[in-house]
């Protein structure tokens, strides 16, 4: 339940900018106004509130519904009761009846259970970058969607935050494949001699949550400074988790458990286009102004465009 929670974390990203404040009174932008409140109710926890700055028609940039979106954002909150969101704005950009928002967003926050192999709770860490996408409803602004350009969540026990602060682990997945392509998830580990590690990398599709469905796991004690594990990118259009989970232990003659981390990278994965055409098309001028109605019109522009084959 926790890894399919936390696997499932990076589709909540919320994309919330701080709120900005002149010292000279000035009019306030409405498109900041109702993000600040977005940011306000998330960090409350407050769904309710939170959700009724969401469009009817909301759907996250990976195909997760509005309805859907709420359910994980709750377990969420229920899995890390403090967990809160700093955001640093970076652009707003409005025109008539639509606004983006370029944002990156820092999650944090405590697990609500302790982890019953240490007996200690975790510790979630995040950040996220990307856009969020408003559409204006009459006189009222609405979330409409979002698009994800990185993210990463750590979730440390014990000790582990240790091994990740001081460059000890080290987890690398790319960021954008083609579909269908080869690629890699690999640890990297510069461990003392008396710290053993046992781990697994294993990944995802982002979806909704599915029943039955079964971890993609296999954990192998590490022997070398490298764990690697190949992935062929889906041709689903679905984006991807890649997770690595390594649990540490210390001591030579009768080693103790020192702590488990929890790692997942966003993997975008960019549609296939293979079976693409080209086809002509004409491309006409613009209108001549006044002061060129004596010039010899320029013929047409043709140029190629893609069009997928059924």
């Amino acid at each position: 339940m926790r890894k399919k929670l936390l696997s499932y974390f990076l589709i909540l990203a919320v994309l919330l900018p701080l709120a900005c404040f002149a010292e000279e009174s000035v009019t306030e932008d409405p498109v900041e106004k109702i993000i600040e409140e977005v940011y306000k109710a998330w960090n409350e926890h407050n769904a309710d509130k939170l959700f009724s700055y969401y469009s009817k028609s909301f759907t996250t940039g990976d195909g997760i519904n509005k309805e859907e979106y709420r359910k994980l954002t709750e377990n969420l909150w229920t899995a890390y009761p403090d967990i809160k969101i700093e955001s640093q704005k970076r652009t707003i950009r409005s025109q008539d009846q639509h606004a983006a928002i370029s944002i990156i967003d820092f999650f944090y926050g405590e697990s609500k259970d302790a982890n019953p192999d240490i007996q200690q709770k975790g510790t979630l860490n995040a950040i996220s970058q990307g856009q969020l996408f408003l559409q204006k409803y009459g006189n009222e602004w609405k979330v409409e969607s979002d698009k994800i350009h990185f993210e990463l969540v750590t979730v440390y026990y014990g000790n582990a935050k240790e091994y990740l602060d001081n460059h000890l682990i080290f987890f690398s997945s790319p960021e954008l494949v083609k579909a269908n392509q080869q690629y890699s998830g690999t640890l990297y580990f510069v461990l003392p001699e008396n710290v053993k590690a046992t781990a697994t990398i294993s990944r995802e599709y982002i979806q909704p949550p599915a029943k039955d469905e079964k971890p993609d796991d296999s954990f192998q004690v590490v022997t070398e400074s490298k764990l690697e594990r190949l992935f062929q990118a889906n041709e689903l259009n679905l984006n991807e988790l890649v997770s690595a989970t390594i649990i540490l232990s210390k001591g030579i003659i009768e080693p103790k458990l020192d702590g488990i981390l929890y790692i997942s990278k966003r993997v975008n994965i960019l549609p296939p286009f293979e079976n693409a055409k080209p086809q002509n098309i004409v491309k006409t001028s613009f209108a001549k102004s006044k002061s060129q109605k004596d010039e010899p019109a320029k013929p047409a522009e043709v140029f190629e465009e893609p069009v997928l084959e059924e």
